[in-house]
């Protein structure tokens, strides 16, 4: 048997206190702030839009409240930089951009895996 390497030992220390924290928090640990459904982009917020004429239970707009990392599973098409830079990240491994102050098409054909909001 092959002894654990120190990465693995981290990896799943790190595993455990963010599961800890999911089950205390009672939501996704990822999500540094919070987010709601809007039929806009409401400023200060960083905003995805939902893919193909979409709408979430308020709106196609899922605008992200704070800094960090938002943890969302969906087909987005655009992004929106009202208060932040942010980076939005997708299922096969790549990301984009979207920078202050800016908005810019997203890859609607790739799953959005999370969002970074850059404070």
């Amino acid at each position: 048997m092959r002894p654990i390497s120190r990465f693995t030992a981290w990896a799943t220390t790190l595993a455990t206190a963010v599961g800890a924290t999911v089950v205390i928090a009672g939501g996704p640990a990822a999500a540094a702030g919070g987010g709601y459904w809007s039929i806009s982009c409401d400023s200060p917020n960083a905003c995805i839009r939902l893919s193909v004429g979409r709408q979430g239970p308020g709106g196609p707009f899922w605008n992200m409240i704070g800094c960090g990392v938002h943890g969302v599973s969906d087909y987005y098409d655009r992004g929106y930089a009202h208060g932040w830079a942010f980076d939005v990240h997708y299922a096969d491994r790549r990301w984009d951009r979207v920078e202050f102050g800016t908005n810019r098409p997203l890859d609607p054909n790739n799953r959005v895996t999370s969002v970074d909001v850059l404070c």
